[in-house]
């Protein structure tokens, strides 16, 4: 009996902790067509995030028409930037013009940029609970 005790105890106190894992549901706009993939990076660090390396957490969905919400559960708490575009083709890349524009729809968090790619802190949200943040594409 005393083990079973102990592990109870045990138990006990590790859900008495509080939780530091928190969701981010990502809602996904302006989409015009269901073509292709969804390809989503969630960065923490912002070389990771300029380098395209190293993303916390990463998805590739079936695109849908019009709006889409994709759920990353169980993020620490932090600051994160969210990279996405639409692979239209399912090449596994963002195509782009000869002057390096893109030529598939893409996104950032925060729905910066506008004239080039945002830094990582004009992108990062602050997840600290469970937040949803709306992306749309361009």
């Amino acid at each position: 009996m005393r083990v079973s005790t102990k592990v109870f105890g045990i138990t006990a106190a590790f859900l008495a902790l509080p939780s530091f894992a928190h969701d981010l549901t990502l809602k996904v706009e302006n989409i015009k067509s269901s073509q292709g993939d969804l390809l989503v990076a969630v960065y923490d660090k912002a070389e990771h995030y300029n380098a395209n390396t190293n993303w916390v957490a990463v998805k590739k969905v079936k695109m849908e028409e019009t709006t889409m919400s994709l759920d990353f559960a169980g993020l620490p708490a932090g600051s994160y930037a969210i990279k996405l575009f639409q692979d239209e083709n399912s090449n596994g890349q963002i195509d782009k013009n000869s002057m390096g524009i893109p030529t598939e729809p893409y996104g950032f968090s925060n729905n910066g940029g506008s004239y080039g790619p945002p830094s990582f802190d004009e992108a990062k949200v602050v997840v600290d609970k469970a937040i949803q943040i709306e992306i749309q594409l361009r």
